[in-house]
C-alpha cells in the first residue's frame, strides 16, 4: 500500500464507523482500494490509470464499471488523505448517514410510492429501423441531460473483446457453452443467437442490480427485443420507437452514410418496413422528421414518465 492507502486504512479499521471495510475486495473484474459491502460503497485513493490483465484503465472507466454494479465511488487524492486524514473520514461518514438516511426513507415509504420515489431505477427502451436516428437521440439525452440518470444495460456476448474492450464494461463476455447454459437456467431478459455460437442478450441479474443503484437503464434493442422487454416489465418500463418520416427519406438517409453498397441498403430498408409494422406495440412512436424536435420530444416524454 502507499502511505496514504495505509493511512486511511488505519481510520477504516479503527475509526469505529459502524460499518466493516475490506482492502482490495474484489467487485467482478475490478479490484477497488476499499469496499463497505453492506452499504455498496467504494472508497478508492488517487491513481490515475490501472491495469486489469495488460490494459489499462482510468478511474473514470473504473468509476462508470462499479457504479453499473450497484456501488457509490468516492475518491480522495493522496494529499487529502496525508494532509487531513480526520476530513476524509467525516467525509466517508457523511456519505455513510446519507445512504443510512435513504434506506430508512425507502422503508417509510407506503408501496403505492413511485418507484423513482424509493430510489430504484426504471427502464427506457428504444427500438428503430437503422438509419433513424436513434443513437443520436440517445446519446443526446445521456449526454445533455445527467438529471435522468440514464445508463445503458450491460448486455452478454459470446464474442471475443475487441480491441480496448473490457470484461463488465462494454458486455459480458461468456463462451458459447456458458451462454447457452445461462439460457437454459433462465437467466436472460432477452437474447439472440445472430448466428451459430455468436449469442447476445440481456441478464436480468444485471438489470435489477443497476436498477437498485438508482440507474434507469435504457436499452437499445431491435422491435422483437422492445416489445418482449415491455411485456417483461409492464409499467416499469417505457418503449418508444423512433420512425423515420418515410421509407425514401430513410433510403435519402442510408445513400448518404455512404458506408453500404446498393444491395445492402436494399436489404435494410426491406427489414426497416417490416420492423416499422411493430411500431404500434410500443408505448410512443416518435417521429424524427426534424432532429431537433424529435430530441426534444423524446426527453418530454422520458422526463414525464420518471416523474409520474
Amino acid at each position: 500500500m502507499t502511505p496514504a492507502e495505509s493511512a486511511l486504512w488505519e481510520g477504516l479499521r479503527n475509526k469505529n464507523l459502524g460499518v466493516k471495510f475490506r482492502r482490495q475486495h474484489p467487485v467482478n473484474a475490478y479490484i477497488p482500494d476499499f469496499v463497505c459491502l453492506e452499504k455498496l460503497l467504494v472508497v478508492e485513493v488517487d491513481g490515475g490509470y490501472h491495469f486489469v490483465g495488460n490494459q489499462q484503465v482510468s478511474d473514470e472507466e473504473r468509476t462508470r464499471y462499479l457504479e453499473q454494479n450497484g456501488f457509490e465511488v468516492i475518491r480522495f487524492t493522496n494529499e487529502e488523505v496525508l494532509g487531513d486524514i480526520d476530513g476524509v473520514l467525516e467525509k466517508i461518514k457523511e456519505v455513510l448517514k446519507s445512504k443510512e438516511d435513504m434506506i430508512q426513507s425507502e422503508e417509510n415509504n407506503p408501496v403505492g410510492t413511485p418507484l423513482l420515489g424509493r430510489g430504484r431505477g426504471r427502464l427506457i427502451i428504444f427500438s428503430a429501423p437503422s438509419g433513424s436516428g436513434k443513437s443520436t437521440i440517445v446519446q443526446w439525452l445521456m449526454k445533455e441531460h445527467p438529471e435522468l440518470k440514464l445508463y445503458f444495460s450491460i448486455s452478454c456476448t459470446s464474442r471475443a473483446p475487441r480491441g480496448t474492450e473490457q470484461n463488465g464494461v462494454e458486455y459480458f463476455f461468456l463462451t458459447p457453452e456458458e451462454f447457452r447454459t445461462k439460457i437454459q437456467n433462465d437467466e436472460f431478459l432477452e437474447y439472440e443467437e445472430v448466428y451459430q455460437d455468436r449469442f447476445y442478450g440481456t441478464l436480468k441479474a444485471q438489470v435489477e442490480r443497476q436498477r437498485e443503484a438508482g440507474q434507469n437503464v435504457v436499452f437499445d434493442v431491435d422491435v422483437k427485443g422492445g416489445v418482449n422487454i415491455k411485456k417483461y416489465y409492464g409499467d416499469e418500463a417505457l418503449s418508444l420507437f423512433i420512425q423515420p418520416p418515410s421509407v425514401e427519406e430513410l433510403r435519402r438517409r442510408l445513400v448518404g452514410r455512404a458506408t453500404d453498397t446498393p444491395e445492402a441498403i436494399e436489404q435494410r430498408l426491406a427489414k426497416a418496413e417490416y420492423e416499422m409494422t411493430f411500431a404500434p406495440q410500443f408505448d410512443s412512436i416518435v417521429i424524427n422528421d426534424n432532429l431537433e424536435e424529435a430530441k426534444e420530444q423524446t426527453l418530454e416524454l422520458i422526463s414525464s414518465f420518471l416523474n409520474q
